[in-house]
């Protein structure tokens, strides 16, 4: 093999070896890669096992997922009746109209228009025994017609609860504010909030001025946290999945990054051989000059 043959065959050797040397190291940040997510497919699998949820029992001691209605629900037998607040006192509620709107029903679930014929009426067995209404506006009340009354009361925030022949009449506090949070509608994002400790949950009660007092659900009967196996079946089976592919990966990479190994070792050694090549020829054709 001629010099300059040689020269060129060493080069082109040089250069794949070269590329042969990037590829390996390619892989080796590929399999790199894939250990990283294989350690987040594991984490991501661990706390699906772990997770957990907020419940609350029925009266017939039965347990579902907490809610934003059951806690806000007035009904003891269907709901907590209490309150959600933030840590500066704010009433979260999912939407601005939730704060004028209240519940106008009676126990059996009927419009206050249907519990009452007129308006009157609705004044002297509700309004009545308000000492803080005068008597002039008893009388401007009664000469409303039902619609007219009602829409004030809820452009005004006053809430009116219906139980058989008992009426209450509430009307919000002046300084009362509302946080709204359209995800409390989301159990998920509830019981983050609730966990946390930047919610609270707070009962009606009647030794209070302010007609609440908080709720440490922690250790109550009522609502209790506990281990969410609903999803296991369906996270060790994504869990797997995902591993078998992984491995199936990396074992591919494993074969090419052997296969390069294999090709660096053959070109390492023709390199030698044309270095070898290529000295002789130096040799032979110069030392004539020596």
């Amino acid at each position: 093999m001629g010099l300059a043959a040689s020269q060129g065959r060493y080069l082109c050797l040089t250069a794949r070896m070269s590329d042969l040397v990037y590829e390996g190291q390619q892989i080796s940040q590929q399999r790199l890669a894939l250990a990283r997510e294989t350690q987040t497919v594991a984490e991501d699998y661990t706390k699906a096992l772990s997770n957990t949820k907020m419940e609350y029992r029925l009266q017939d001691g039965t347990r579902q997922q907490l809610n934003y209605d059951v806690i806000t629900d007035p009904n003891p037998d269907t709901g907590l009746c209490m309150r959600i607040v933030d840590v500066n006192g704010n009433i979260v509620v999912p939407s601005q109209s939730s704060s004028i709107n209240a519940s106008y029903k009676d126990a059996d679930g009927n419009d206050v228009n249907e519990v009452f014929s007129s308006a009157e009426e609705f004044v002297n067995k509700v309004l009545k025994n308000d000492a803080s209404i005068s008597d002039n506006d008893i009388a401007k009340y009664s000469k409303m017609s039902l619609n007219e009354l009602v829409q004030k009361f809820k452009n005004e925030n006053i809430t009116i609860s219906f139980n058989e022949d008992k009426y209450s009449y509430l009307k919000s506090e002046s300084n009362q504010h509302y946080l709204f949070d359209e995800n409390c509608k989301n159990p998920e994002y509830l019981q983050q909030m609730l966990t946390s400790g930047e919610w609270l949950l707070q009962q009606a009660t009647p030794l209070k001025d302010e007609g609440w007092d908080n709720f440490l659900w922690q250790g109550s009967t009522a609502i209790s946290e506990v281990n969410d196996t609903s999803d296991d079946a369906a996270a060790e089976a994504k869990y797997e999945a995902a591993t078998i592919e992984l491995q199936r990966k990396d074992k591919m990479l494993e074969l090419r990054l052997e296969q390069v190994q294999t090709e660096e070792n053959a070109v390492e050694k023709e390199l030698d051989s044309v270095k070898e090549i290529i000295d002789k020829n130096v040799e032979s054709s110069f030392k004539t000059f020596a």
